[in-house]
């Protein structure tokens, strides 16, 4: 068992080492254009310095996936409270809209609700439903749509939550990896924008350690749908943990 985990951390220190070198070798390779003179039209070292900017951008990207997935492994360090679930969503499409709107993405939901409580991690709730509704725009097409609906499961006294867009969708061969660590489809690798491939890996542990589940379906060239199941807090118990 110990050999077993030893193998996959092995494996997953491989992966972000190559995955974070080219990002960082083609911001050295661009300042080192500056740096020797090569370029002098002060237009150009703007652009090429602006590069080396958006290739750092994408190393933070990627340092905090590594550091939430490893936050996320010690369980005994995510804080939990009383959280409002429409709370979460409320600021979660709140920010996620101006990115659609600069996309040409139509962002749909109903009115918000309030009072249906989760005894949970706001922080990454929130990092969560930002990483499902940020893929549903980058994965979209022109002029595409997302909407958002929710709805009340009494019998599991759960939240059900719906995102469904009108994206590139995911092929059916790559369908069992969207929740694997370090795996991306065909499509997403031609997109690929910094992550890790840890997004939907990291949203699958943070639902799953507050007891809900997240199940996927998708159509090649039609669009995703998700569905995130998270169960509420019992009022005449005072929680669900």
């Amino acid at each position: 068992m110990v050999l077993h985990q030893l193998s996959e951390e092995k494996k997953a220190l491989t992966v972000m080492a190559h995955d974070l070198k080219a990002p960082l070798s083609a911001i050295v390779n661009l300042l080192d254009v500056i740096n020797k003179g090569y370029v002098t039209d002060t237009a150009k070292i703007l652009e090429l310095t602006a590069r080396a900017g958006q290739k750092a951008e994408t190393v933070i990207m990627m340092l905090d996936d590594i550091l939430d997935y490893a936050f996320l492994a010690n369980k005994a360090m995510l804080q939990r409270r009383k959280v409002d679930l429409f709370e979460v969503l409320s600021e979660s499409i709140s920010t996620i809209l101006p990115f659609a709107q600069t996309h040409n993405v139509s962002l749909n939901h109903p009115p918000s609700g309030k009072g249906k409580f989760i005894f949970g991690n706001y922080t990454f709730l929130l990092r969560s439903f930002n990483n499902l509704l940020m893929n549903a725009v980058k994965y979209n097409k022109e002029a595409g749509r997302i909407d958002i609906t929710w709805h009340l499961d009494a019998a599991k006294n759960a939240l059900v939550i719906h995102v469904e867009d009108t994206g590139i969708g995911i092929a059916p061969e790559d369908l069992g990896k969207v929740f694997k660590i370090f795996e991306r489809g065909k499509k997403a690798r031609k997109n690929i924008d910094g992550s890790l491939g840890l997004g939907l890996s990291l949203v699958k542990q943070i639902i799953e350690d507050h007891y809900g589940t997240i199940e996927l379906t998708s159509t090649l060239g039609v669009g995703t749908k998700i569905i995130v199941t998270l169960p509420l807090m019992k009022e005449k118990e005072g929680g669900v943990l």
